[in-house]
C-alpha cells in the first residue's frame, strides 16, 4: 500500500512538473508519449468567446504534436463560446467536464478517432441543434456525458463501437426525434434516455442487448409506433419503460421472457397487446409480463426462427440425444415452454450434444449463444 501511494505521489509530481505552454489563447501540455498534447483550456476564460477552433496539430519548440485529448474541465462553463464545435480526427479522448455548461455552442461534430467521451463532457450544452452521430470509433460514453442537452432536433445514431450506454448518458435530451442503436450495444444503463420526450416512430432494441437497466426509457412518451425487443434480452429494470404511452405495438423476440428486476417496468403503457416468438405464449402468460399485457399472441410467420445456414439441431423431434451445430458456440441453455431454465453451460467449438432422455414428452426451447449472437430453436421430445 505504501509503495502504491508513493508511486501515486510521484505520478502527480511528474504531471505537475510538465510544462504548460500557450499558443494564442489556448493552453497545452505535452503528453507522456512525447509526441502528442492535451488541450488544457483557455488562457483567459473571459476571452473564450465566439467559435472555438481546435487544431489537429500544433508546433512548439521546433516539434509538431498531435492534439489527442481535451483535458478535464478544459472549457467548463465557457458559456460565451458559440457556433459550431468540431472535434478533430486526432482527438481520442474528451475528458471529464470538458465542455460542461457550454450552452452557447450550436452544432457538434465528433472526430472519427474519438474513443472516449468522459463523465459530463457535454453536460448542460443545451444549445446544440440538429442530429448527433456517435462515430464507430467511440467505445465509451461515460455517465451523464450529454445530460440535459435539450436542443438536439434530429436523429441520435449510436455507432457500432459502443457496447454499453452508461447511466444518464442522454438524460433529458428531449429534442432528439429518433434513436438508432447499433448491433454492438449489449446493455443500456440506468436512466440512459430518461425523459427523452422527443423520440418518435419505432424503437428497436438490437439482438445484442442483454440488459436494460432501471428507468432507461422512463417518460419517453413520444414514441408512436412499435417497440421491438431483441432475442438476447434477459432482464429489464424497474420503470424502464414507465409512462412510454405512445407505443402502438410491442414485439418481443426473446424466446425466454426477460426477467423484471424491479416493479413498474411498463407502468403507464397504453398498449396491452404483446407479440412473442412462436410457441412462447405460455411462457409469457406465466411471467410478470402478463401483468401489463392482457393479450399475448405468437406470430410464427414473422418471428425469426433459427437459420439452418447458421445452426442445425437434429434429430427433431427426438426421443433422446440431439446434436447442436453452430459456428463458435459459447453457451447452451435449455428451457421448458413456461420459460423455466432446465440447463445451462458454457461451451466452445462448433458442436454440442444434449440428452433429452430425462425430460418429459413435450416442447422445449434451445438457446444457443454464439460469437455472432443468440440463436433459438424449439425441440419436440416424443415417446421413447
Amino acid at each position: 500500500m505504501l509503495s502504491f501511494l508513493f508511486m501515486g505521489v510521484m505520478g502527480i509530481t511528474h504531471l505537475q512538473a510538465q510544462e504548460l505552454f500557450n499558443i494564442g489563447n489556448l493552453y497545452y501540455q505535452i503528453n507522456a508519449d512525447g509526441v502528442s498534447v492535451t488541450l488544457v483550456g483557455p488562457v483567459d476564460v473571459a476571452e473564450a468567446t465566439g467559435e472555438l477552433t481546435i487544431p489537429s496539430t500544433i508546433s512548439y519548440g521546433g516539434n509538431d504534436y498531435a492534439v489527442t485529448r481535451i483535458g478535464k474541465n478544459a472549457f467548463i462553463s465557457c458559456g460565451s463560446l458559440t457556433g459550431r464545435l468540431t472535434i478533430p480526427n486526432t482527438v481520442i479522448c474528451l475528458c471529464e467536464n470538458a465542455f460542461l455548461a457550454c450552452s452557447g455552442l450550436t452544432e457538434l461534430e465528433l472526430g472519427n478517432s474519438l474513443d472516449t467521451i468522459g463523465v459530463a463532457a457535454f453536460y448542460g450544452c443545451k444549445g446544440f441543434t440538429g442530429s448527433l452521430t456517435i462515430p464507430n470509433s467511440v467505445r465509451v460514453i461515460e455517465t451523464s456525458a450529454f445530460y440535459g442537452c435539450t436542443g438536439f432536433t434530429g436523429a441520435l445514431t449510436i455507432g457500432n463501437g459502443l457496447k454499453r450506454i452508461e447511466s444518464a448518458a442522454f438524460y433529458k435530451c428531449s429534442g432528439f426525434s429518433s434513436l438508432n442503436l447499433s448491433d454492438a450495444v449489449t446493455s443500456i444503463g440506468t436512466s440512459a434516455f430518461y425523459g427523452c420526450t422527443g423520440f418518435t416512430g419505432s424503437l428497436t432494441i438490437p439482438n445484442s442487448v442483454i440488459s436494460i437497466e432501471p428507468n432507461a426509457f422512463n417518460n419517453c412518451r413520444s414514441f408512436s409506433d412499435t417497440l421491438t425487443l431483441g432475442n438476447a434480452l434477459e432482464s429489464i429494470g424497474g420503470r424502464a419503460f414507465y409512462q412510454c404511452s405512445g407505443f402502438a405495438e410491442v414485439v418481443s423476440l426473446a424466446p425466454v421472457p426477460p426477467v423484471f428486476s424491479f416493479d413498474e417496468v411498463f407502468e403507464g403503457f397504453s398498449c396491452t397487446k404483446l407479440t412473442v416468438p412462436c410457441h412462447c405464449v405460455s411462457a409469457y402468460q406465466n411471467s410478470d409480463w402478463h401483468d401489463y399485457f392482457t393479450t399475448i399472441i405468437d406470430d410464427c410467420n414473422t418471428v425469426q426462427e433459427l437459420d439452418e445456414q447458421l445452426a442445425n439441431v437434429y434429430p427433431n423431434p427426438t426421443s433422446g440425444t440431439i446434436q447442436i451445430e453452430a459456428e463458435d458456440i459459447e453457451a447452451i441453455s435449455i428451457y421448458n415452454m413456461l420459460g423455466e431454465q432446465l440447463f445451462e453451460t458454457s461451451a466452445s467449438g462448433n458442436r454440442f450434444e444434449y440428452d433429452f432422455s430425462p425430460h418429459e414428452v413435450g416442447g422445449y426451447m434451445v438457446k444457443i449463444q454464439t460469437k455472432k449472437g443468440v440463436l433459438t430453436k424449439r425441440v419436440m421430445v416424443v415417446d421413447r
